[in-house]
């Protein structure tokens, strides 16, 4: 997407193959390489060896801005907020925080936000942002809740830069085609719900699957991500490991369900939203700014299997009305997270960086 806009990038990735770019140290693919490049290294040896390949790849490529996403997910393979204050000595920085790992200074990606507020008195963001650096650094948020508290936090502003989103991928299409292609019965309400695993207890499978207990006579819940299980009225999709597949699975469902307790702004929304899949979830986070009752979806007020079995009870009374949201799902997401406008926000947040820098 930088690359049609005129910007052209370099991805630096750490557990994926970059698209075009290089990959980081240490956190290959999972399985024998993953378990064999944990037990190699530890600590500040791997932290190094990051820092060290980082460097290389920053003089290499002379950018003229630096945009770093998700620190925390590379934690223990070497990365680390120091990575922001290295890129500082080489570019123009655009930090995007994408939970509230930086805002502390445990190893926590959310915590209670009333402890932020009132009881952290310094923060990975906090350092990095008072500490000397030959390139400024902007900070940024996919949802208006961390841009905020952010803000508290540190000081500094942070500015509300959603996430983009492929339409093209992420569109309306056949629901009848889409359930086949999963196997899903082709007449009755499907719910659908995922992550990575359904074990995160972040994530909230716990209370969907207790919620769920209390009987959707008709209605079959299908599970992505890893460590499902067969239940009655529940099939197991196992991972869903492609965009297109994924979007498949969105326009399969009647209803796209996002248990989590604590939130940013989940591409998992999104994307359900994208592929016209209205979306029930609780109201934490940034999520009530991407779910609007009635309009989008259903959030549950309270965060407990009983507010989430009513809301959801509430939402398949009506079946018709979910069909009816479709439209309405998909024209909401063009309007909120289109991509030109998007990306013009990023170009002048980067004109400024790069005139601050000079």
């Amino acid at each position: 997407m930088l690359d049609r806009q005129g910007w052209p990038a370099r991805q630096v990735a750490g557990d994926e193959k970059p698209d075009h770019g290089h990959q980081l140290t240490g956190k290959p693919p999972r399985g024998w390489g993953r378990i064999y490049e944990l037990c190699r290294s530890r600590g500040r040896k791997r932290q190094a060896e990051a820092e060290k390949q980082l460097i290389q790849i920053l003089k290499a490529e002379k950018p003229d801005v630096i945009w770093l996403h998700n620190l925390a997910g590379g934690g223990k393979w070497g990365w680390s907020e120091q990575m922001v204050q290295i890129a500082r000595e080489h570019a123009p920085v655009l930090w995007t925080l994408h939970d509230m790992w930086a805002l502390g200074d445990g190893n926590e990606s959310y915590f209670e936000e009333t402890n932020v507020r009132n009881q952290i008195k310094t923060s990975r963001l906090r350092n990095i942002c008072a500490a000397f650096g030959r390139y400024p650094v902007a900070l940024t948020a996919p949802s208006e809740w961390l841009a905020d508290l952010t803000t508290v936090i540190t000081g500094q502003k942070c500015w509300h830069l959603p996430n983009p989103i492929d339409f093209q991928v992420y569109s309306l299409g056949n629901q009848a085609a889409a359930r086949r292609r999963f196997g899903l019965p082709e007449k009755g309400v499907l719910i659908l719900a995922g992550a990575d695993s359904l074990k995160d207890e972040r994530k909230g499978f716990d209370l969907l699957l207790e919620a769920w207990s209390h009987g959707r006579k008709g209605a079959t819940l299908a599970l992505f991500g890893r460590n499902g299980q067969e239940r009655e009225g529940i099939v197991n999709l196992g991972s869903i490991d492609t965009n297109e597949a994924m979007a498949d699975a969105y326009r399969a469902a009647d209803l796209y369900v996002h248990p989590a307790r604590q939130e940013n702004a989940p591409c998992t929304i999104q994307e359900s939203l994208s592929c016209g899949t209205p979306v029930l979830a609780f109201a934490v986070g940034g999520i009530p700014e991407m779910v609007v009752p009635s309009k989008t979806g259903f959030l549950a007020a309270r965060l407990s299997p009983e507010s989430l079995a009513e809301t959801l009870a509430s939402a398949l009374a009506d079946p018709e009305q979910l069909k009816e949201m479709r439209e309405r799902c998909r024209k909401y997401a063009e309007e909120i997270w289109n991509p030109e406008k998007l990306m013009r926000q990023f170009a002048e947040l980067a004109r400024e960086l790069m005139a601050e820098g000079r």
